[in-house]
């Protein structure tokens, strides 16, 4: 399998990160991307719902850049996946893997609203910044996997 140097990759997101702050004067972000997609659709079927919330009444769910970006980050993934042969889809042999990965999924869901982004979003824009709010959440991001990994370690 064929990859970049994770030197390359921190390269070309700082790239992509400057390039998209430089020529749109926002900073790159996903959660606000996915959030509004979502809101999006949930406003075809329950258009109450979205604009009963205080979020969306001051920034009203709509398909702009950060929506594209991430489904172009999704659909990137796919293509370099299928490309290099390595997609495969994979069902889990145990059951219990299914609430695992939705409990997962609800918890970093809420932790990302609740942090006003994700630690994608806070370390490669926020903390080129010089955020106090990044920052913050980096130093938490890299202490709590620092103990989670001590721990699985002690538990595996």
């Amino acid at each position: 399998m064929r990859y970049l140097l994770p030197w390359q990759s921190a390269v070309l997101l700082a790239c992509l990160n400057l390039f998209i702050y430089a020529s749109l004067g926002k900073p790159w972000s996903i959660t606000t991307g996915e959030a509004h997609f979502t809101a999006y659709l949930e406003n075809l079927f329950f258009p109450g719902h979205v604009q009963g919330n205080l979020y969306f009444q001051r920034y009203p769910p709509s398909l702009d850049w950060r929506v594209f970006l991430d489904l172009g980050i999704v659909l990137g993934a796919f293509i370099g996946a299928v490309l290099s042969r390595d997609f495969k889809i994979r069902v889990p042999r145990k059951k219990e893997r299914y609430l695992q990965v939705f409990v997962g999924g609800l918890l970093m869901g809420f932790g990302a609203r609740l942090a006003f982004g994700c630690n994608i979003g806070h370390i490669i824009s926020g903390v080129p910044m010089l955020a106090l709010s990044s920052f913050l959440a980096f130093i938490s991001i890299f202490v709590g996997s620092y103990i989670g990994t001590k721990v699985l370690l002690r538990v595996l």
